[in-house]
């Protein structure tokens, strides 16, 4: 992964992590299994196909993950990293999936996700810009592309819906057209508002 990219997965990594602590869910709970529902909510390699991001064994190098937490709350997480014999073509994506008992639990995890992100993003050196006209998704969402020394790297998006938030930190590649933004995450937000763990 080249050194911009590997700025953003180190600062995606941080952050969120920050973000977990900062609720105090880190350690807590157990393990789920990983379904076929939990797997259609997630933007994954394979779904860039179309835009030219192809890689020939993307579901290799793929990571699911499901928790429940000890209050009744669930996280679901995907991460995508290319190999180091993808130097020539780096991603790095990562997305998390909360379910929380309450709506304003699910405000409190959105708001400490977005606090880790821009510590973690302004460590590394690395701005978050708005796209302007991104669709809106649930009762809130955001859609910023990441820069670094002036240079777009990837984007974040965040939503919350009800008891549900969705956080995604891509690099590699990023979207700026508010159209292919909703044409490739607003199926993934339709089976989240349908999901139940």
């Amino acid at each position: 992964m080249n050194g911009p990219l590997r700025v953003a997965a180190r600062s995606a990594r941080r952050a969120l992590l920050a973000a977990l602590i900062a609720l105090g869910v880190a350690a807590c709970g157990t393990e789920q299994p990983v379904g076929d529902a939990e797997r259609a909510l997630f933007l994954r390699a394979a779904d860039l196909a179309e835009l030219g991001v192809r890689y020939a064994d993307a579901e290799a190098h793929e990571t699911f993950s499901k928790r429940r937490h000890f209050d009744g709350a669930y996280e679901v997480n995907y991460e995508f990293k290319t190999p180091e014999s993808e130097e020539a073509r780096p991603l790095f994506i990562y997305t998390s999936v909360s379910v929380q008992p309450k709506a304003s639990d699910a405000m409190l995890s959105e708001g400490a996700e977005k606090i880790g992100l821009l510590i973690g993003f302004k460590r590394e050196g690395v701005e978050e810009r708005d796209v302007e006209d991104a669709p809106r998704f649930g009762q809130s969402s955001r859609l910023a592309v990441l820069v670094k020394d002036e240079r777009p790297i990837g984007n974040v998006f965040s939503m919350r819906d009800g008891r549900k938030t969705y956080l995604l930190v891509i690099a590699g590649v990023y979207f700026k057209d508010p159209a292919l933004w909703r044409e490739t995450i607003g199926p993934k937000l339709a089976r989240l508002a349908a999901y139940a763990p």
